[in-house]
């Protein structure tokens, strides 16, 4: 046996014997159009993935429901959404495990037409709501977070859920036209849709939890206002890659919270987002400005376990989630 057979061997073995993790593990995570996974996003642009052994492949799926429902048809392997989907996953049966969160303060709002009146705006909440009786009122899907919200934010104001209709009118860039061309008078939704309002001037935020505005449920998701989530076979059979991808999260975490990086986080969001559209460069800028405090990794488990509640306070559960058993132990 010559000298370059026997390094060949040797090679060989070395190869066979490294753990399976010296091996580049993909994860295909939940975006949304907008802003979206942006902890992700960034991650991406910096190359902290790689450096983990990761490749994070966002995949745009607008609705958190049915990112739940790629999630358990095994084509995604992490969910993004708000706790509220994960827990009604979970009570319906799903075998879930909360790994992180992506944005910590509330992501949701509600926004008027320009059209519509609101005497009540000034009085603030929950007066305001009573301005929203008979009227149809987008969400991204029914069964979504923003839906969730909504109702919540109408019995806490001591309406009913039949007070309004509700109508799903998908992510930013299909809602906008929605409430532009009257085809809805309000929304709750997500970032970049504040932009959208305050450029294009064809609606306007009206109640912003991240302001500390809205019911008290809706405050105290802080913490775990949106989640990301695995199936727990994948959380069994794959801990390190996990623990790298939690890693990631908060390297990129570190980042986005910084103000001396916002023009470098808006070149992202531009990068990964663009709107072509009048004003859509400035869309980007007032979303981002409004948001970027609020990304964060960091899990608050007491604000997960609140979320369980409330859904069962407002009658949608029927029983409580214990949510500590979608936590990693």
């Amino acid at each position: 046996m010559n000298k370059t057979t026997l390094l060949v061997g040797w090679i060989a073995g070395v190869v066979l014997a490294l753990p399976a993790w010296s091996q580049t593990t993909t994860l295909r995570i939940q975006d949304y159009p907008g802003l979206g996974n942006f902890l992700v996003r960034v991650a991406n642009a910096h190359g902290l993935c790689e450096k983990q052994g990761l490749k994070c492949e966002l995949k745009t799926i607008p609705a958190a429901p049915l990112g739940i429902q790629t999630l358990l048809a095994g084509d995604l392997d992490v969910a993004f959404g708000p706790p509220e989907v994960v827990i009604q996953a979970a009570h319906k049966g799903a075998d879930l495990k909360v790994i992180a969160s992506g944005a910590r303060e509330p992501i949701f709002f509600l926004m008027a037409a320009a059209a519509l009146d609101t005497p009540n705006a000034s009085k603030g909440y929950p007066a305001l709501m009573q301005d929203f009786k008979g009227k149809r009122v987008g969400v991204t899907a029914r069964g979504s977070g923003a839906e969730f919200q909504l109702v919540d934010m109408l019995k806490d104001a001591g309406m009913k859920a039949e007070d309004v209709t509700i109508v799903a009118v998908g992510a930013p860039n299909t809602a906008f036209p929605a409430i532009a061309n009257k085809q809805i008078d309000a929304l709750v939704l997500f970032t970049p849709m504040d932009g959208f309002c305050e450029v294009s001037k064809a609606c306007r935020v009206v109640l912003d939890p991240r302001k500390g505005q809205g019911p008290a449920d809706i405050l105290n998701l802080r913490g775990a206002a949106s989640v990301q989530s695995v199936k727990s076979e994948f959380a069994a059979r794959n801990p390190k890659a996990v623990e790298a991808y939690v890693r990631v999260l908060r390297e990129a975490e570190v980042l986005v919270r910084n103000p001396a990086q916002f023009d470098a986080m808006l070149k992202i969001a531009r990068d990964t987002f663009p709107i072509n559209a009048p004003g859509g460069e400035k869309v980007l800028e007032v979303a981002l400005r409004n948001t970027m405090p609020g990304f964060g990794a960091e899990l608050d488990p007491k604000a997960l376990q609140h979320a369980a509640k409330y859904l069962q306070a407002n009658g949608q559960i029927d029983r409580l989630v214990d949510t500590s058993r979608l936590l990693m132990r």
